[in-house]
């Protein structure tokens, strides 16, 4: 009796549990999709194109090209791309109209984002209501970003305690993924914060159920196979996620080493699989920039431009952030070239790459006592510990980290390969004042929730555990 009583009571707190839980999700999402779409209803700018001062215009002119037939390139001196910009409100801000085109197809941007405008142009002419789709599609990846970050929370803090706690848990990641207003700004422009964050997210959900598994190795491998079709897509509006793809391979291996099901071969089959699905999904996008740009660059030649404006006495001067003045005086050096205006657009961007590469061996040499300091600076500007509300959650995630951890070792090792991860790649490439700490932003969320649960529950153990204490004497 007394065990079928057990039994009968947790089934309850289950069912309540389950019922609570999505009760508190659709909650969230209301929440949410209301939140961020008045933050993107109260932008002034919702059906202009894309802002000046960005990337936006760089990804926007891809897709036009793309939606008109003429291939991956840009298209800056098109009269009908330029059309929309020139009676926009703030046209005299966009100096992209100076840039000339060149022949062929480009490799400087991932596909991703380009190929998502493009569609949208497929079902909308391209125009306001088409830039206002685009924005309230990037509100739609925050929000339901968002909406995973407050399950996580929920999830991760169940084996804490009640219902009430994970309420509690869920409740905080829902107010900060509400309140942290850096990370709405970013639906205002064409951006790919929003869509690496949805992705990164959704690459954690079946990293972390893989994690988790307790089955044959067979009935978890389809979860670390999503895992690889999320991270491959993240590299595809991402390509700056590369750099990650060891650590994580790493960190699904030693996540995987268990030594009573298979030992080290289940920690290497698992982190083989990982690479391959990462592989296929992002292979065709890497073979394809090696033919355009007729040399091993997988990634394109954007990179090593970008990485001089990293390496440079600007970036030292302002705590480790890219500026743009190391690469636009490279670009004037190519355009002093004979023979620069002839060339295609892959061969100006593979000549700007070497010219990178030069430059920045030279500045290395240079400073070479100095790149501590700046790998550091980098850090300080990736997690901007400049506001006290930042710094609080920030902190608090660290805490919920260390739950976790206790709670699911090898899915605190997947968690930790991810910040390993991003810190050695803001540590070897450069920062842009926290922007590429954006897509790390719901798994902060979830964690400073599971943190601040942690704690409430810590201090009411420690009180009920004076008062027995005090009765006692």
């Amino acid at each position: 009796m007394v065990l079928q009583a057990t039994a009968v009571r947790s089934a309850t707190e289950i069912s309540s549990s389950v019922g609570s839980r999505w009760k508190w999700l659709v909650f969230a999402a209301l929440v949410l999709f209301s939140v961020n779409g008045c933050w993107l209803v109260g932008f002034r700018g919702l059906y202009d194109p894309p802002l000046a001062h960005g990337d936006g215009p760089d990804y926007e002119s891809i897709a036009y090209s793309l939606s008109v037939g003429a291939g991956y390139r840009f298209a800056w001196q098109d009269p009908q791309w330029q059309s929309v910009y020139r009676a926009s409100r703030e046209a005299s801000a966009y100096g992209q109209f100076e840039r000339p085109d060149r022949e062929g197809p480009t490799t400087s941007r991932p596909p991703g984002l380009p190929w998502l405008i493009h569609w949208v142009y497929r079902c909308v002419p391209r125009g306001p209501m088409a830039f206002a789709l685009v924005r309230c599609l990037s509100v739609v990846a925050l929000s339901i970003a968002g909406l995973m970050a407050v399950g996580f929370a929920w999830s991760w803090s169940q084996a804490q305690g009640s219902v009430s706690l994970s309420a509690f848990a869920a409740m905080v990641a829902l107010s900060v993924a509400s309140l942290d207003r850096t990370i709405k700004t970013y639906v205002e422009d064409f951006l790919t914060e929003p869509w690496a964050l949805l992705a990164l997210m959704a690459m954690l959900w079946s990293l972390m159920r893989w994690a988790q598994w307790k089955g044959p190795l067979r009935d978890s491998l389809r979860w670390l196979v999503l895992g690889g079709v999320f991270f491959g897509v993240m590299l595809l509006f991402r390509s700056l996620f590369i750099f990650w793809l060891p650590v994580l391979v790493a960190g699904i291996l030693l996540a995987g080493w268990d030594p009573s099901a298979g030992g080290i071969r289940r920690g290497l089959l698992s982190a083989f699989l990982f690479l391959a699905v990462v592989c296929l999904v992002s292979g065709p996008w890497w073979v394809r920039n090696c033919e355009v740009t007729g040399r091993w660059m997988p990634m394109g030649a954007q990179g090593a431009a970008s990485l001089r404006g990293g390496y440079s006495d600007e970036a030292l001067a302002d705590w480790g952030n890219w500026h743009a003045e190391a690469e636009i005086a490279m670009q004037r050096k190519l355009d002093q070239v004979e023979g620069d205006s002839g060339w295609t657009a892959a061969k100006r961007e593979v000549a700007l790459a070497d010219l990178a590469m030069l430059e920045i061996r030279s500045w290395v040499r240079e400073h070479v006592w100095e790149l501590p300091k700046l790998g550091a600076m980098r850090l300080v500007s990736h997690w901007g510990p400049w506001r006290i509300d930042h710094l609080i959650w920030k902190f608090m995630a660290c805490v919920g980290w260390m739950v976790v951890y206790r709670q699911n070792a090898p899915g605190g090792v997947v968690l930790a390969s991810i910040f390993l991860a991003d810190a050695l790649t803001t540590v070897v490439l450069y920062e842009t004042g926290g922007r590429f700490l954006i897509p790390l932003h719901g798994l902060l969320y979830a964690l400073a929730g599971v943190g601040v649960a942690w704690v409430y529950r810590s201090i009411r153990l420690w009180r009920w555990w004076q008062v027995v204490l005090h009765s006692r004497g």
